[in-house]
């Protein structure tokens, strides 16, 4: 199997994002490489095959990470004709930049009312959930059957312990508003994508508060969603797991937002 090949694959396996970056087309004078060269770009910046080196192939893995933060596909071009700021081999290289997105994992900190929809539903969505609860009498395969995984012990804590990237959802919905500060203090400084918090407009102004009295950047504040959800006017556990399921969905695919079909048109 062709090392890039077999590395990406293996990075599938374990639930990493990667990205592809392949020459589709070059002019056969110069380029140090010809179309069908690929590379694979980490997350973390890692890599395996080579575009052909230089200032090139280190932009082309810039634009690689962009692409796995991003969630998108593009194509760009790079010149080795020589002038300011390029190689002088000669020539000219179309790469495209294509990104892979690892499992996305679901955290619940919490295991009561609302957290079972929740469950549900983000397992339909496609995503690893993972149940994190102080209580065995809610936090158990009996009551979460379908979920990936369920934590039992201190809920802050046992978040602490997760290894949470871009590829990390949080909603927090526990028994307690202590215990929800707690995970919202681990949560804010991680590098999950969302991080939801179940919520009054006046509890809301208390943790936004006294994170301000810990020192907490007031800049990390727009990361939370709090009080989570789509305003649909939800009642029951269930209709409030269907507010932020829509909430994560816009999330998942907001480069798709304000397709044409929703835009409001003149009547008739």
């Amino acid at each position: 199997m062709d090392p890039v090949i077999k590395k990406a694959y293996e990075a599938a396996r374990r639930g990493q994002s990667y990205a592809f970056a392949t020459v589709v087309d070059s002019t056969v004078k110069g380029t140090p490489r010809k179309a069908g060269a690929k590379m694979v770009v980490f997350a973390d910046g890692s890599l395996e095959g080579t575009i052909g080196g230089g200032r090139n192939e280190k932009a082309a893995t810039a634009a690689c990470l962009e692409a796995i933060k991003a969630g998108q596909p593009r194509t760009v071009i790079y010149n080795y004709f020589g002038r300011e700021g390029e190689s002088v081999c000669g020539g000219q290289i179309k790469v495209f930049i294509e990104p892979f997105m690892g499992k996305q994992e679901f955290v619940i900190c919490g295991a009561g009312h609302i957290a079972l929809p929740l469950s549900f539903l983000m397992k339909l969505l496609g995503f690893k959930v993972v149940i994190i609860d102080n209580r065995k009498e809610f936090a158990n395969k009996k009551r979460f059957p379908h979920v990936d995984q369920i934590i039992v012990g201190h809920h802050a804590d046992k978040l602490a312990q997760l290894a949470m990237d871009q590829n990390t959802y949080i909603m927090v919905v526990t028994q307690g508003n202590e215990f929800d500060f707690e995970c919202l203090k681990v949560a804010i400084n991680s590098s999950a994508t969302y991080i939801g918090v179940i919520s009054s407009k006046a509890k809301r102004i208390k943790f936004f508060n006294r994170l301000k009295e810990q020192g907490i950047s007031r800049k990390l504040f727009r990361r939370i969603k709090i009080p989570a959800g789509v305003d649909v006017g939800a009642q029951t556990p269930e209709e409030i797991a269907i507010s932020i399921s829509a909430e994560v969905i816009a999330l998942r695919n907001k480069n798709h937002l304000g397709t044409a079909k929703f835009v409001e048109k003149s009547s008739i």
